[in-house]
């Protein structure tokens, strides 16, 4: 539910149909019908020629509105084509206290009043003013006792140049000197609703008025352009549709008001008369579909609710319809058009607005209380434009201080949506920031596992380069680097032996047992040798059944013991596990060893000088050690 539970949504909907149902009924009483009016035959009776039974009425300071009903009396001219010298003679006045605070509604025709004053006070200076401005011809005719006249005229269809005072409703000055007596009669025709409540004041307190009413209008249009333009700024930066759509709402409801009080005439189009009759209901229409349109986009009906974002797009088209017609249609058809387009308007609204409180649209609590503040505002200002209620400064100000109000939620409402995304924005940043950092530590864990894993393969692929895959032990390239690494280290000095050993017998046993036997006997041998030698030694395996042993510091008999105890260690029994038997195999070694210096030789010399060795083992009956020194060879000898 909505912050505000006040809104119960079905209680506001029952009440907002009614009220807005009451106000369209009100509305239509205000149309013009001729047996509301008396038949100016009928009051055509003697003594009517003369003044209503009171006195003149006596000006002095703090005239105010309830003082001129009892003194004023008007009549009706149906068809608005008599004349002062017409109504002078047929005289058919009525007082006006029929007429609840001078509202008429829409009435065809003209409507005259007239009025007798009598200069009382050392102020001689006096304007009349209308209090609502939007009347199309307003003529005031001045008689004095000698029957003297004087014509002025103003209104929305005059020039503001032929208005006897440039202001925002129409003003006629008075002069009167102290005891002086006046007629006043006061000719009003428009197209709108005819109100023509109207003061009588001095010169300094009418100016004194005026800054004041200026003042207001000022903050209120500057309310208006305020909100609109920074709304609009707001869209220029967050391209956010309802932000545009209530700035354009705005400004062309802030153009209709203005123009509807007296603002824009005087400041925008003073010599348009009657070519400006279309803005009111024209940008007032508009404003509505602005208003559908700004509320669909608001509420986010579009994801709450289908029906509703359809039901309001209707309304939208056929408001713009609407719009088009005010500026086709004769001005009086255009205004009701204007008042029927509030009216849907409002109650669409309304419930919409409802309905996604229901579905917990954020900020549509304040949209329903914005909505209920300018109906209230307009529903007061049709009641008073159809003359159930008097004009003061409640009810002719009543829409615009409702609108002003509803524009400050609108305004509150939106800001809060802007909060809300600003905060939705900051925690989708957030929610990146701390994706993207995920993202970085598994990139990093995978890019460290990947680098151990090249690294791992790196050194998988640097051993089968160096090393036997069958025995492990290191291979020709493998020994190489290893010799070249005995070369290159700190300990240089003292001699380095190569002994290179050849499995007798080996043959055999793999033509016998197969090659599986001979892997096997292999991997064995390699075993042995690599216990045999001590710390700092290396075994190798050249390839096939040739094997070599590197080994630091050794002399002549030290090496001879070397090669016999290798001798000895291959030439004890190896069980072999064959797939489908057991099998023990023995073979012997023919062992050829070089001693060399470390610095001065060169592997390739020194596996030469120990092959020559092994081979003349081979030459000599195989199963032998025969050592060839680092200048003449050595005896060889048999291993038992």
């Amino acid at each position: 539910m909505s912050r505000f539970p006040l809104f119960n949504h079905r209680y506001t909907t029952a009440l907002g149909l009614l009220l807005c149902l009451w106000c369209s009924a009100q509305t239509s009483i205000a149309q013009p019908d001729d047996t509301a009016w008396p038949d100016p035959d009928n009051d055509a009776q003697p003594g009517n020629n003369a003044q209503p039974g009171n006195d003149a009425l006596l000006l002095h300071s703090g005239l105010s509105q309830t003082e001129l009903l009892p003194y004023l009396s008007y009549w009706r001219d149906p068809q608005g084509n008599q004349s002062l010298a017409s109504v002078l003679a047929q005289a058919n006045f009525r007082p006006a206290s029929e007429l609840p605070g001078l509202n008429l509604g829409y009435t065809p025709g003209a409507v005259w009043l007239r009025l007798s004053l009598q200069g009382q006070a050392d102020i001689q200076r006096w304007l009349l003013e209308m209090d609502y401005s939007y009347l199309d011809d307003i003529q005031l005719y001045v008689v004095n006792a000698q029957g003297e006249q004087q014509a002025y005229r103003a209104g929305r269809h005059i020039a503001m140049q032929h208005w006897p005072i440039a202001a925002r409703t129409p003003r006629f000055p008075l002069q009167l000197a102290d005891g002086e007596h006046i007629t006043l009669y006061l000719r009003a025709q428009t197209h709108a609703s005819l109100a023509l409540s109207f003061h009588i004041r001095s010169e300094s307190e009418s100016h004194l008025k005026s800054r004041q009413q200026l003042f207001f209008q000022a903050l209120y249009f500057g309310i208006l352009l305020a909100l609109g333009l920074y709304n609009l700024l707001l869209w220029t930066s967050i391209r956010q549709p309802s932000f545009l759509l209530y700035s354009l709402f705005e400004l062309s409801f802030g153009l209709a008001a203005s123009s509807m009080n007296g603002i824009a005439p005087l400041l925008l189009w003073p010599e348009a008369k009657a070519a400006a009759d279309f803005v009111v209901p024209t940008f007032y229409t508009l404003a509505t579909m602005l208003g559908v349109l700004f509320a669909r986009s608001f509420l986010q009906l579009q994801q709450v609710s289908l029906r509703w974002h359809l039901f309001l797009s209707g309304i939208a088209v056929l408001l713009c319809g609407a719009t088009l017609a005010t500026l086709l249609v004769p001005a009086q058809l255009a205004l009701k058009i204007m008042g029927l387009a509030g009216l849907i308007t409002t109650v669409s609204l309304l419930a919409a607005g409802i309905a996604a409180m229901r579905y917990r649209v954020h900020a549509a609590g304040i949209f329903v209380t914005a909505w209920w503040l300018l109906l209230v505002g307009t529903s007061l200002l049709s009641i008073r434009n159809a003359g159930l209620l008097p004009s003061n400064i409640l009810t002719v100000y009543s829409m615009q201080i409702g609108s002003a109000l509803e524009m400050l939620l609108l305004s509150f409402a939106l800001g809060a949506r802007f909060n809300r995304m600003k905060m939705e924005k900051e925690q989708a940043q957030q929610a990146l920031v701390s994706t993207l950092r995920q993202q970085e530590r598994t990139l990093e864990q995978r890019v460290i596992q990947r680098t151990e894993e090249l690294l791992e393969a790196k050194a998988r692929l640097e051993h089968l380069v160096t090393h036997d895959p069958l025995t492990g032990l290191l291979n020709r390239s493998g020994l190489r680097q290893h010799f070249s690494l005995m070369q290159q280290g700190e300990n240089t000095s003292g001699s380095v032996a190569a002994i290179l050993i050849d499995l007798d017998g080996f043959k055999p046993v793999n033509d016998t047992h197969g090659h599986e036997a001979g892997d096997q006997l292999l991997q064995q041998v390699a075993k042995q040798l690599t216990h045999a030698v001590a710390e700092g030694d290396v075994c190798a395996r050249l390839g096939g059944d040739e094997f070599v042993v590197l080994a630091r510091h050794r002399n002549h008999h030290e090496l001879l013991s070397l090669c016999e105890q290798l001798g000895q260690q291959i030439a004890q029994p190896h069980d072999l596990q064959l797939p489908h038997s057991h099998a023990s195999v023995s073979v012997q070694a023919s062992i050829g060893a070089c001693n060399a210096s470390l610095v001065r030789c060169d592997l390739s010399d020194l596996l030469r000088r120990a092959d020559d060795a092994m081979y003349r083992v081979k030459r000599s009956g195989k199963n032998g050690v025969c050592i060839n020194g680092p200048v003449h060879d050595q005896a060889s000898s048999k291993v038992n």
